[in-house]
């Protein structure tokens, strides 16, 4: 199974916007962050590093690494996904906040971080749970 973010509740329309991106390829449910650099590109995969202030949105479209833009769905705080883990999913997690394993996993250690940037809300089977990005939170 592939890896990925999947969109499945919030109370709001979602935004989808085109993005510059570069000598990346990506596939539909990555999660991308702002790359604050001056050049010529919008985002950049999400890492175990990303931020709440940089991630920004979930790839909708599968790009190999010689396009020069990706449509993207904006987060926010209100919108639900469906995320797969890297270990296995357990509801005594909910309301934990976690950090990234890589663009399409959920690190979920099964203690809170304070650097997370996901909050577990539920469970969806033994690898895949449901929450929110934290997106903006922070200034770091």
């Amino acid at each position: 199974m592939a890896q990925e973010f999947k969109l499945i509740g919030g109370n709001q329309n979602p935004e989808y916007k085109q993005v510059r991106i570069g000598s990346q390829a990506y596939t539909i449910g990555d999660a991308v962050m702002l790359d604050r650099t001056s050049d010529g590109v919008d985002v950049i995969p999400a890492t175990s590093s990303t931020v709440t202030s940089n991630i920004y949105a979930v790839a909708m479209e599968t790009v190999t690494s010689s396009a020069t833009t990706l449509l993207v769905c904006i987060i926010t705080p209100n919108q639900y996904w469906a995320a797969d883990t890297t270990n296995a999913a357990n509801t005594n997690h909910n309301e934990q906040r976690m950090v990234l394993t890589d663009k399409g996993t959920i690190n979920n250690t099964g203690t809170d971080s304070t650097a997370g940037i996901f909050q577990q809300t539920g469970v969806v089977g033994t690898s895949r749970i449901v929450g929110r990005f934290l997106a903006g939170y922070s200034a770091a």
